[in-house]
């Protein structure tokens, strides 16, 4: 009788084991790692496979460039904006700036109480043009708020810059709150200089750390999970760890660079880039540790372009704030189920992309809202076919405001691009991108003949 009841207990538990498993959620989980201010060549992976100016010789990003043998790497993608909030404002909510309206940095003001506050107009008064007022806060359904509608514990730890009381206002289960860049700074509390030294350099590891004990209680309850993972890092006020800072300091490459301070600045970047390749691996070595790796969305990008030091090679023009390439072009890569390994994409994608593409992963189309400028870029990851409607449509760039560059818009469609900038209502500026990746040759002056034909 006694073994009788053992072999019925066993049988109800491996029954019991069997229901769980069967009801268990096989949803994708999808980690989007945002680095601030890296540009579409920061990396030691080439974005374009046949431009060696398109990474960085002299880094070592072995993480980054396992994400890339195991995913697909584009070549065309691009911020929604040529600076850090308007950019993380359409990663959140699938619009694009003219949509969304929060153009330029704003945030000025009280930040939490949900209420309209405006930058005041200041030098903007004495410009030629006078520039819209920034809305400072997100206003919109964000992509946490869809995935967590959804049933998906959700998370963003790191630089959020948003404001509007933060990432749990915005459907985010857990975050570092409403940080921005005063969040980090650079100052020793006890002497009040500015350190380049850290052990946990621009916080990395800190925000690394959050973000793998997240990773692993949703694991254990066996819950799907959306994580955004927003470095400070490569923003200014650059930090890396002593010995990976004195590796880069007795790299000869950099004895190319004559200024020392030029010099000091890029050993630094470099160093501290090296380190965040470091945190990077240390989320994919607990995906693999947790035996989820293979149900992982890994998506790795910037919020933006930037200009720095790559052994005198300048593949873009421009840099952050403007919307010429240097500030639009991001590195992006993104491994997953379904993405082929080592694959390449040159299709134009886009920021506001993001929102309806991780919905689209997590089966949470239905949620997406029907004021999105975005399209799912599943079809591409998957390689399955795309529509020339999709290869061939136009996205739109809208910076209104004054700094470092002057109000400005831009269009690209396949391989031409046409810049607007207001003070110059006359004037075209008008590129075919194959040929002019630099954006050098203004087919408008130079060719109108030509001009006229790609319009």
């Amino acid at each position: 009788m006694k073994r009788t009841l053992t072999i019925l207990c066993v049988s109800v538990f491996c029954a019991a084991a069997a229901v769980r498993a069967d009801s268990r959620d096989t949803r994708p989980n999808i980690v989007f790692i945002l680095i601030d201010d890296m540009p579409w060549y920061g990396t030691s992976v080439r974005m374009d496979r046949d431009n060696p100016a398109s990474a960085m010789a002299y880094i070592e990003m072995p993480n980054v460039e396992k994400l890339a043998k195991q995913g697909m790497t584009f070549r065309n993608a691009r911020a929604a904006a040529g600076m850090c909030a308007p950019s993380r404002c359409s990663i959140q909510t699938g619009m694009m700036t003219a949509r969304h309206l929060y153009s330029g940095n704003g945030g000025f003001g009280a930040k939490t109480d949900g209420t309209v506050e405006y930058l005041s107009r200041g030098k903007d008064a004495t410009m030629p043009l006078l520039c819209p007022e920034s809305q400072g806060n997100i206003r919109h359904m964000s992509v946490g708020e869809v995935l967590k509608t959804s049933g998906y514990a959700t998370a963003h730890f790191g630089k959020w810059h948003l404001y509007g009381g933060g990432p749990e206002k915005h459907g985010y289960d857990e975050s570092d709150g409403e940080t921005d860049n005063k969040t980090f700074r650079s100052i020793d509390p006890a002497t009040g200089e500015k350190t380049k030294v850290s052990e946990d350099p621009k916080f990395m590891f800190s925000i690394t750390q959050r973000s793998m004990d997240f990773i692993e209680r949703q694991a254990m309850a066996g819950k799907p999970f959306f994580l955004q993972l927003s470095h400070y890092a490569n923003h200014g006020q650059y930090q890396a760890r002593k010995a990976t800072l004195e590796k880069y300091e007795n790299n000869p490459v950099f004895q190319k660079i004559t200024v020392k301070r030029e010099q000091a600045n890029s050993q630094l970047s470099g160093a501290m880039t090296e380190d965040l390749d470091t945190a990077i691996g240390q989320v994919l070595a607990k995906l693999d540790e947790l035996g989820i790796a293979n149900n992982t969305y890994v998506i790795f990008t910037s919020d933006n372009g930037h200009r720095d030091w790559n052994e005198g090679q300048e593949p873009l023009r421009g840099g952050k704030w403007w919307i010429w390439d240097g500030g639009l072009r991001v590195p992006l890569i993104v491994r997953g189920p379904g993405v082929q390994h080592g694959s390449h994409s040159e299709v134009n994608v886009v920021g506001y992309d993001w929102l309806p593409t991780i919905a689209d992963l997590a089966g949470a189309a239905a949620h997406v809202p029907n004021d999105v400028d975005g399209v799912s870029l599943k079809p591409i990851l998957l390689g399955q076919p795309v529509p020339e409607s999709f290869v061939n449509r136009a996205i739109y760039f809208h910076y209104p405001h004054y700094r470092v560059s002057p109000p400005s818009s831009a269009i690209i469609e396949g391989d031409r691009k046409l810049l607007h900038f207001y003070e110059w209502p006359n004037g075209d500026f008008y590129y075919d991108l194959k040929a002019d990746l630099g954006e050098q040759t203004n087919i408008a002056t130079a060719n109108p003949e030509t001009a006229r034909s790609l319009h």
